[in-house]
């Protein structure tokens, strides 16, 4: 007689590896998400380094009163488009510097008048397109 397995078997085998490769498929699935935060919030601290740098260098901050998108045209003074130095290397697609979702960030530089001085101002900068894609 010859030895084979028998079709329960093989059903069981079969419905192990499927456990397995759910397992695994979700795995990957969240490590990619958490690999887009993390260079979505390097790309973002990388953005604020080259304000500040911008700012020390030119005493200065390119302000925007409301928030604009990342593009060649609001980062020109960082990117050094304008002629001065490079304070951002980025890679642009399409004229924009996109998050890891193919958004395109955005930020606005606001300064505030510091109370009972006329000379000092404190500068903030927002993202309003941070958390979008992120459940904390």
């Amino acid at each position: 007689m010859k030895e084979a397995f028998t079709l329960m078997e093989m059903m069981v085998v079969i419905g192990m590896l499927g456990v397995l490769m759910g397992v695994t498929f979700t795995g990957i699935g969240q490590a990619r998400t958490r690999a887009r935060v993390a260079k979505a919030n390097a790309e973002v601290r990388e953005l604020v380094n080259a304000l500040l740098a911008y700012e020390a260098a030119e005493q200065e901050l390119p302000v925007t009163p409301n928030p604009v998108d990342a593009t060649e045209t609001a980062l020109a003074d960082l990117l050094g488009n304008s002629g001065g130095p490079v304070y951002l290397n980025v890679p642009m697609n399409g004229g924009k510097f996109l998050d890891p979702w193919g958004t395109p960030y955005r930020f606005r530089i606001g300064l505030k008048q510091e109370s009972g001085s006329k000379e000092k101002f404190s500068a903030t900068v927002t993202f309003p397109n941070r958390h979008r894609h992120v459940r904390w």
